[in-house]
């Protein structure tokens, strides 16, 4: 049964949080329209950001930077952000995207939330709870062209919240296979209906015209291919049920091999969180040492979720590389038994409300593992250390250079 946790609307307008609302905390199952079936995934390997509808053209934007959601963010704009993000984790949750922008007293935010897999009941099952008892019992229901049950849902009634001026609330829900559409509406004074489809319309378009196949990326060096990627792959610790149902890493396709130049945007990506001085050594160490490529792989354990990049790096450099990640700015975290030249670093203060992260790097021969572990708050960190140490172990005697 859905949980149907409630969205922080209350939260002031600018910016909104992350909207999205009423996933299942337990895996998704066929019931109605969640029935699975396989479909064609819009930009199944392509940048999500890119099916986001353009701005108006007198739109204010109310963000910047990237656009992408990693599971711990997305779910920390939830009332109740442990159980959601265990129910997405556990529902094939595998990347998000976002925009805020405000036209007058208006403020829209849009997410874009794909589901892991050709099986598209995760989808289906997230905009069935969205469109759950409270919001169709309080709001006027406005269909969607292009869709089956894709709606904008539109209160007439404002919303009284602690700390903010009251509310008129409107959201809009649809998918596209595996893809779902949220759009949140808030404004201090009655909202234009007309308009709000129109926007809700407009986006659903810019999702339902994508193509499946999306077009090779034209940054960076290309994904890396042949025995070598293969191998390297090989490397990395088996995934209970199979490497295609964790999240994708960063802005990257889980269970891939990039080159080196991406391999360094992988791993700043993985490790985003570290302050910029902790940051700045560590990436001076790793380009003094130089990377010749790297795999990727995510795990879903219990509670949390592992990012797991394995570097290969140049032959003859001097080890100490994982030391560069500890120092000012961060708390050592546990040791790696066997290892004792891997570092776990965790972060001086919180970050995504109700969420914690670890990150680990070790080094055997010519392979470099770094680790990011996330979740809800009380992380345990014995997953992540065990993980480290298997995956070196693993390294050593499979990689490497004598």
């Amino acid at each position: 049964m859905a949980t149907g946790y409630a969205v922080q609307y209350g939260r002031p307008p600018t910016p909104l949080p992350p909207l999205a609302a009423g996933v299942s905390a337990q895996p998704a199952q066929a019931t109605g329209d969640a029935a699975p079936r396989r479909v064609a995934a819009p930009w199944s390997d392509g940048d999500l950001d890119l099916l986001l509808a353009p701005r108006p053209e007198d739109a204010r934007p109310q963000m910047s930077g990237n656009p992408r959601l990693r599971l711990d963010r997305f779910a920390a704009g939830y009332t109740e952000p442990a159980e959601v993000f265990k129910g997405l984790a556990k529902g094939g949750f595998q990347r998000a995207v976002h925009d805020i922008w405000c036209l007058g007293s208006l403020t829209v935010r849009t997410d874009l939330v794909q589901f892991r897999d050709m099986w598209d009941a995760g989808a289906a099952r997230y905009v069935e709870d969205g469109q759950g008892f409270d919001v169709t019992q309080r709001a006027h229901k406005v269909k969607l062209a292009g869709t089956p049950t894709g709606a904008l849902f539109v209160e007439a009634e404002a919303r009284e919240f602690p700390d903010s001026v009251p509310l008129y609330t409107a959201r809009a829900l649809a998918r596209r296979g595996t893809v779902v559409m949220d759009m949140a509406f808030q404004d201090t004074k009655p909202l234009d209906e007309a308009a709000l489809r129109r926007l809700a319309q407009r986006q659903l378009d810019q999702l339902m015209k994508a193509p499946a196949q999306a077009p090779p990326r034209a940054i960076g060096d290309p994904p890396v291919t042949g025995a070598g990627a293969a191998a390297l792959r090989t490397e990395l610790l088996p995934a209970p049920g199979g490497p295609a149902y964790g999240p994708d890493p960063g802005s990257f396709r889980n269970d891939s091999a990039v080159g080196a130049e991406q391999s360094e945007l992988l791993a700043r990506q993985l490790s985003g969180w570290l302050p910029a001085g902790r940051r700045d050594a560590f990436f001076s160490a790793l380009r003094r040492r130089g990377v010749v490529e790297s795999a990727v792989r995510t795990y879903r354990v219990p509670g949390q979720i592992l990012e797991v990049q394995l570097l290969r790096l140049k032959p003859g450099g001097a080890d100490g590389l994982p030391a560069a990640v500890a120092g000012d700015g961060v708390r050592t975290g546990p040791s790696v038994p066997g290892h004792p030249g891997a570092h776990c670093v965790l972060p001086e203060e919180s970050g995504a409300r109700g969420m914690a992260s670890m990150l680990c790097a070790g080094e055997v021969r010519d392979r470099l593992v770094v680790l990011t572990a996330y979740g809800p708050e009380g992380l345990d960190t014995s997953h992540g250390v065990r993980h480290l140490s298997r995956q070196l172990r693993r390294a050593g005697t499979h990689g490497g250079t004598a």
